[in-house]
């Protein structure tokens, strides 16, 4: 049951709310003073929770007059009740809605202006102080990251640690009330994607996400110029001008020639659509993929011994997904991220089956490049015995494999853990998992997907 008490002054609030304290039993953890701290939207009230007659709990809310239509009316209560406020005084309630235009103003859509704004209206808060003692309120559950966003935008796109109370403490740490913040930056710290699932105001999530668009869109411009004039080339064509791709960019509904360039790195739209709308004017046999002569196959096979070609352009922008640890000789499928390159993983990779969009898979002709490690994460288990450890290290020494590191560990006589070596390609990592099993007391050695977490 809720109770609201409406009185004239701010201190019979507090008198109030001590005759019901008085006379009832409180839960303390659920009295709460909006009077001293105000909501971010200038709500303000007392909040009690009492153990009433019976036993029956009760929800009171004290609050002048004035309070009380704010809470009714928000800051247009200011405007209709106290037209002959003090510029200062306007200037102090006004402070939620500025925030609010400048989000709007920040935002792509009504869909995402109103996501951002539910984070900011529908949670509690937090009160928590920067070094020289300033109150910042933040919503319940915020991090350092917002933290650093709600003191000045430069201070969060720089941020690269905090203190929490005097003390290094991990980002994603939740604040609590009373916790005093220091922000740790560097000239050359970016933030990250992964900032995006630890943070709670809408201030925050929407700087991180300009920022990692803008640099998604940079290296996907580079990456589709790179493309589009391959594939130019390849077709014997003339370069096109700014004038022909504007004209292909409006043909594929996209808004300039820079956005068609974008588009083609991140693989939203495909190489040949892409040609045929920037050279309508010529026959389709000019525009096709040439066919390879015997020469220029000969030239391909020397050329694929130095590493990776898709779909018959190399040297592009690809990365090898961490989940599964591809390596030279493991079938494997390209897949088209935005703004990060092709990433390449192993044709059984459970993580394929969650990426969408069978358009944006490419085909991979990979062979192994000479000097080139690639790192593989290994699952033991053995019956402990003493000096197991050392022999199994041996083993794969002895196979001129370099160790990256090892987490083993013995349970009730059974050995288990990872190990992560460098390996050339698939013959030599079956070399070494062939060495491991000799070792007397291994029962199985396996090669293991990485962690859920990992980025593909």
């Amino acid at each position: 049951m809720a109770i609201r008490v409406i009185v004239r002054s701010v201190p019979e609030c507090y008198h109030v709310l001590g005759i019901i304290h008085h006379n009832w039993t409180p839960i303390q953890e659920r009295i709460k003073d909006y009077i001293a701290s105000p909501k971010s939207n200038a709500y303000q009230s007392l909040h009690t929770t009492i153990f009433g007659p019976g036993g029956q709990l009760f929800e009171v809310q004290i609050r002048t007059m004035e309070m009380h239509r704010t809470a009714e009316f928000g800051i247009a209560a200011h405007w209709l009740y106290k037209r002959d406020g003090k510029p200062d005084e306007l200037d102090q309630h006004l402070g939620w809605f500025r925030q609010l235009l400048e989000l709007q103003q920040d935002t792509h859509s009504p869909e995402e202006f109103l996501e951002f704004l539910k984070v900011d209206l529908y949670q509690d808060e937090i009160f928590v102080f920067t070094p020289q003692g300033d109150v910042k309120r933040l919503p319940k559950g915020s991090t350092s990251i917002d933290f650093a966003f709600h003191v000045h935008t430069e201070v969060g796109l720089k941020c690269q640690g905090a203190k929490i109370n005097g003390r290094i403490a991990p980002l994603h740490r939740e604040l609590k009330s009373g916790d005093t913040i220091e922000i740790l930056t560097a000239a050359a710290a970016k933030p990250s994607r992964d900032w995006l699932s630890h943070v709670r105001t809408a201030r925050a999530r929407q700087k991180i996400k300009q920022w990692v668009n803008h640099e998604e869109e940079t290296v996907s411009l580079a990456l589709g110029k790179e493309i589009l004039a391959r594939e130019v080339r390849r077709r014997r064509l003339e370069l096109p001008d700014e004038n022909r791709l504007a004209r292909a960019a409006d043909t594929l509904s996209l808004a300039d020639g820079r956005g068609l360039e974008v588009a083609v790195g991140r693989g939203d739209v495909a190489i040949g659509q892409v040609i045929r709308a920037l050279y309508p004017e010529l026959p389709n046999d000019e525009i096709q993929e040439p066919k390879p002569t015997v020469f220029g196959r000969v030239i391909d096979r020397i050329r694929l011994g130095r590493g990776i070609k898709i779909q018959g352009v190399d040297g592009l922008m690809v990365r090898y997904a961490q989940c599964c640890q591809p390596v030279p000789g493991d079938p494997v499928v390209g897949y088209v991220t935005q703004g990060r390159g092709i990433s390449i993983h192993r044709s059984d990779c459970p993580n394929l089956l969650t990426l969408a969009a069978d358009e944006r898979r490419v085909d991979i002709d990979w062979q192994e490049s000479a000097g080139e490690a690639f790192a593989v994460r290994l699952a033991v288990t053995g019956e402990d015995r003493r000096g197991l450890y050392a022999d199994i290290m041996e083993a794969i020494s002895q196979t001129g494999t370099n160790i990256r590191g090892a987490d083993l560990h013995t349970k009730d006589g059974t050995v288990f853990g990872t190990i992560y070596v460098e390996v050339d390609n698939l013959p030599h990592l079956g070399k070494v998992m062939k060495a491991v099993r000799r070792v007397k007391g291994v029962t199985e050695i396996e090669r293991r997907e990485a962690p859920p977490n990992a980025r593909t």
